[in-house]
């Protein structure tokens, strides 16, 4: 068996181990499960999300800007349709950013996040453990080199840093889906995969500048644009939670269980009251 598939297969036992051992975690300490492990259902759901798709396609089209200006792509049409776009852009990808962020966010990170809980950086060496898993994994995609699987390990990293700021998954999936989405349309390779797009864009230069066939993430634009994303991934978090900590990641609060609310008349008023009936 390949080495990577080894690799991948460990990886993927050892997420739900850990995401096992989190559940079990939470609910020894009677904390709401779904909630502490970043399964959140509430009004900033579709907030978050827009907010992952609008930064992450502005910083692609920032990418592809930089790439056409530098020589390093050529541009022709693309191909893309309206059924093709729902049946090869927009349910695979979605489909492939759901499983990830569950695998490495909701149940790795959460997994290894609590068992680094003690240490000062815990959360911050966490976030960077899991994201070399998550680029290391890439490396049997077509075009992967070391190189490459350094800038899909930045993108484990930005979305790690926006799963344990916000404790929700929503944020990183708007996120995970408008990288990838963005790529493709404007006709770049997905980590290795080709989609049909609005462009094609094809590789002329360099591979350090545009990431050769895996993607723009392999180039150094696509790798500087990932920085961009993270500084605004922080900017919008402190903006939301201004009493957060950068230095442990901290910024959303923690879950809590809701609990009835008691009678405002206590017990002993009530008693008093049923023996005076």
């Amino acid at each position: 068996m390949p080495e990577h598939l080894i690799f991948s297969s460990a990886s993927y036992i050892a997420a739900v181990g850990l995401g096992l051992f989190s559940i079990v975690f939470f609910l020894v300490r009677r904390k709401p499960v779904f909630r502490s492990m970043g399964l959140t259902f509430n009004r900033w759901l579709l907030i978050d999300l827009m907010v992952g798709l609008l930064i992450t396609f502005g910083a692609i089209g920032l990418v592809f800007l930089v790439e056409w200006a530098l020589g390093s792509i050529s541009v022709e049409p693309g191909s893309l349709t309206f059924s093709s776009f729902l049946r090869d852009v927009l349910a695979p990808i979605l489909t492939a950013a759901i499983i990830e962020e569950l695998l490495f966010r909701v149940l790795l990170l959460t997994g290894v996040a609590i068992l680094l809980s003690r240490l000062k950086y815990g959360r911050w060496i966490a976030v960077v453990s899991t994201a070399v898993v998550f680029g290391a994994l890439h490396l049997g995609n077509d075009g992967a080199t070391a190189v490459t699987a350094f800038g899909t390990g930045l993108g484990g990293l930005m979305y790690g840093i926006a799963f344990l700021a916000t404790r929700s998954m929503w944020l990183p999936l708007g996120l995970h889906v408008g990288w990838n989405m963005s790529q493709g349309l404007l006709g770049f390779a997905i980590s290795g995969h080709q989609v049909p797009g609005w462009l094609t864009s094809i590789s002329i230069g360099p591979e350090i500048l545009n990431g050769g066939t895996y993607g723009p993430e392999g180039g150094i634009p696509g790798m500087l644009s990932r920085f961009l994303i993270i500084a605004l991934i922080v900017l919008y978090v402190e903006r939301r939670w201004p009493d957060g900590r950068l230095s442990d990641l901290n910024f959303a609060p923690g879950p809590e269980k809701k609990r009835r609310k008691k009678n405002r008349l206590g017990p002993t008023v009530q008693g008093r009251r049923a023996a005076g009936k």
